[in-house]
């Protein structure tokens, strides 16, 4: 079955992550960078996740861990299945939503593959069953998008609060706005 996707605001959103290896520090660098107040809990603790903000306890995940804040997300992401099992049947439990990490039949979301320029966000997923033709998709489509996606999306957003104020037409504010982009887009696909 696919995934419904649902895009939710993670700034000074309480995450917790459990593990400390080279895939825990990829899905914490995500979780970081939307803005997760991230706490990690795991024995040993990547290097760069020491680099992120984050709350960091070195040591082992207890039950408790899942009563220490009203966690939103939890991500199980240590090498013991039986460890990221009981997390995922607890989070279950109590309507958290989980991630086990390469095991999606214990995850209730799963991570997509990202695109992000600035506030513009493209996911790709396949449901867990192939991250690789996530990427690939996702490569793909980083090759059509506009390098600055990013700043036309910032610049309609001020353009469009002006012409919500100026035109009361729908129509009429709908028509000025593809202009809009369409003058961006140009701008810089032909580098006028």
């Amino acid at each position: 079955m696919s995934y419904f996707p649902l895009m939710i605001q993670l700034e000074h959103v309480p995450v917790l992550l459990v593990g400390g290896g080279r895939t825990a520090r990829r899905k914490a660098a995500i979780l970081r960078e939307f803005g997760a107040a991230l706490d990690v809990v795991a024995p040993a603790i990547d290097s760069e996740i020491w680099a992120l903000e984050a709350e960091l306890h070195q040591r082992a995940f207890v039950p408790d861990d899942l009563d220490r804040q009203p966690w939103r997300l939890v991500v199980a992401a240590t090498d013991e299945r039986a460890v990221n099992r009981a997390i995922s049947e607890d989070c279950k439990r109590r309507g958290i939503p989980v991630n086990v990490v390469d095991d999606p039949e214990l995850c209730t979301f799963i991570f997509p593959a990202i695109i992000k320029q600035q506030d513009v966000v493209c996911a790709v997923s396949s449901g867990g069953h192939s991250p690789l033709v996530t990427q690939w998709v996702k490569r793909r489509l980083q090759q059509v998008l506009p390098k600055d996606l990013g700043i036309i999306n910032e610049a309609m957003g001020r353009y469009r609060k002006t012409v919500q104020k100026e035109e009361t037409d729908p129509a009429k504010r709908k028509e000025r706005l593809k202009k809009k982009l369409m003058e961006l887009l140009k701008e810089v696909t032909t580098g006028v």
